[in-house]
């Protein structure tokens, strides 16, 4: 089937290339494939819209601008004079090259955005580099900006937990056996139809461009379930939660103990995730 990526695979939500490619071609495919999912969430695309309303901005840039749905919202928003829309993927950033071509006021980068360096001074970053993990996609590649904007949005969001028992989730088919399968192993949306979220703690924080990390303890908390949620928040307002967005997952892996380490290594645009209960 040629090469595959996990990393990027996590977030193409369902669809899956069949035949046998170059590994870079791949790569940029399905990684592709994945802006295509994100777009279903409209709920999302409104609750960003409905906060950027505030903002007056001349200047503003989209980090990972994908199919531009995002920059179709901070222009009619926003009115910038000038927005830069910086996208990595080749098949995205020559459909924004189509889409935008006609328009001054918007000039479309193939980049990273921690290698681009701004030919002006930025007004506003939006960025929506949260992952499932929060800090499993990108946000660390804000830490390493060649540029200083005035203010990003989002510029802050948290992972909660929350543990449940598996028999409240009413699983037909996967068991106590079959879930202990799963140990050590964090899988999204594997309940997929998981809605009562009531979290009951935080394991990190980001608050643009700085990683904070809470001490986790679960003793006192009933449940074989451990679940994790991203929450995507403006300064002091929440904007998505995986009830609310379709964009982001939640997380779900057996409890083996009260704590646990999570840890990111971030490279050549990929973060690694490693995970083990510690006690």
């Amino acid at each position: 089937m040629g090469f595959e990526s996990p990393i990027a695979r996590q977030y193409n939500n369902g669809m899956e290339i069949l035949n046998n490619l170059p590994e870079d071609k791949y790569l940029e495919i399905d990684d592709f494939l994945a802006f295509l999912g994100v777009y279903e969430d409209r709920k999302r695309l409104g609750a960003f819209e409905r906060a950027m309303k505030k903002f007056r901005a001349k200047v503003v840039v989209e980090a990972g601008a994908g199919l531009g749905e995002l920059a179709e919202v901070l222009l009619r928003t926003l009115q910038p004079e000038k927005l830069y829309l910086v996208e990595d993927n080749r098949p995205a950033y020559e459909y924004l090259k189509r889409r935008f071509g006609g328009r001054s006021d918007v000039e479309v980068v193939k980049g990273l955005i921690e290698e681009w360096e701004a030919p002006r001074n930025v007004d506003l970053l939006v960025q929506e580099f949260y992952g499932p993990l929060l800090y499993d996609e990108s946000l660390e590649a804000l830490s390493r900006l060649k540029f200083t904007p005035q203010e990003v949005f989002p510029n802050r969001g948290f992972l909660r937990y929350q543990v449940i028992d598996l028999e409240s989730l009413d699983e037909p088919v996967i068991d106590r056996n079959i879930w202990h399968i799963f140990d050590n192993v964090l899988v999204s949306d594997l309940f997929w139809y998981f809605e009562d979220y009531r979290p009951q703690g935080t394991v990190l924080e980001w608050r643009y461009p700085e990683l904070l990390r809470y001490d986790v303890d679960l003793s006192g908390l009933q449940g074989d379930v451990l679940i994790l949620a991203v929450e995507v928040w403006h300064d002091e307002k929440k904007l998505c939660d995986p009830a609310s967005c379709l964009n982001w997952p939640f997380v779900f892996t057996p409890r083996l103990g009260d704590r646990f380490r999570l840890d990111f290594s971030y490279k050549d645009g990929f973060t690694e995730v490693f995970f083990q209960w510690t006690g």
